[in-house]
């Protein structure tokens, strides 16, 4: 499709197309589920050499469901005991999947491994599975999303995860702004304090806030450590709504054009279809290698 090195930055996979159906919940603007068998050949066509694997679980919305189906007469020791063993099963479930998104790489690698933390686990356990993924599974970073965990990023608990992150130079991307998720969770300025309090964690905003552009704007002038992904915000364009092929060029720009790294967002978005896009936007060639890859090669050090 073009000549350019091209890393996609932003991908989710999937073990079965039910899993993935299931994860994208109706909302999208393709049929693919997420499996890897969909992608390689996906990455193929667009010439896209590596694409980088940032899968989580919604764990707090998991929980829940467990929660709703225990039995109403369970004593409060027998609920106690119940609630424990929900916990266990929660996180257990977490450290699969991030097993499993590390154990791709061996098979395929050109897909990098981001890995999931969640705020249901104590300070212990969120280190030692960061520790471990990192260490021993080839892991590159970590992906957070406010509005499927139910956390604000300014949430404590998150802090071991922030701490370590920046201590070990690991990028961490979150989920910013609009797309399937409560906003108040993920909007741009929910991330002043992280910002302020991690001042060397790189921190990456993806989708560039969308629905909250002027947010993400304000804030990549202030803080030095902000980066950001075009992720499905550029497979939203519409020359008819307020999402223009000027507009988000522009937007770019505002932010740093050496900030923004390209992503799809798939299964959710058709990274060939994205890939188009940007080639399409009013971006030098030195500025296209920059979105394109060179970006990513320096933000995530691959």
């Amino acid at each position: 499709m073009s000549d350019y090195v091209i890393i996609d930055a932003h991908v989710h996979t999937y073990q079965t197309r039910e899993v993935g159906l299931q994860a994208k919940q109706g909302n999208t603007t393709t049929d693919y589920a997420g499996t890897v068998d969909e992608l390689l050949p996906i990455m193929e066509k667009a010439n896209i050499s590596q694409a980088v694997m940032v899968n989580m679980l919604p764990l707090a919305e998991m929980k829940k469901a467990a929660v709703e189906r225990l039995p109403e007469d369970l004593s409060q020791a027998q609920r106690d005991d119940a609630l424990k063993e929900i916990d266990a099963r929660m996180l257990g479930r977490l450290e699969r999947r991030n097993s499993w998104t590390c154990d791709l790489t061996r098979e395929h690698p050109n897909l990098i491994p981001f890995i999931n933390l969640d705020p249901l686990q104590d300070d212990t356990t969120m280190t030692t599975e960061l520790l471990d993924k990192v260490n021993n599974q080839g892991a590159k970073g970590i992906k957070l999303h406010p509005g499927s965990q139910w956390f604000y990023p300014s949430d404590r608990r998150l802090w071991p995860a922030y701490r370590t992150a920046q201590e070990m130079g690991l990028p961490i991307i979150f989920h910013a702004g609009r797309f399937m998720s409560p906003e108040t969770y993920s909007r741009p300025n929910n991330f002043v304090e992280v910002l302020e309090s991690f001042p060397e964690l790189t921190l990456v905003m993806a989708h560039i806030g969308t629905g909250y552009e002027n947010e993400a704007v304000s804030l990549s002038k202030d803080f030095h450590n902000l980066v950001f992904d075009c992720s499905a915000i550029i497979g939203s364009i519409n020359p008819d709504g307020e999402l223009t092929e000027e507009r988000l060029a522009s937007l770019i720009r505002e932010v740093g054009v050496e900030r923004v790294m390209f992503g799809s967002d798939f299964p959710w978005f058709d990274p060939a279809d994205s890939v188009a896009r940007l080639l399409h936007l009013e971006f030098s060639e030195e500025e296209k290698q920059l979105l394109f890859a060179e970006n990513a090669i320096r933000i995530y050090k691959l």
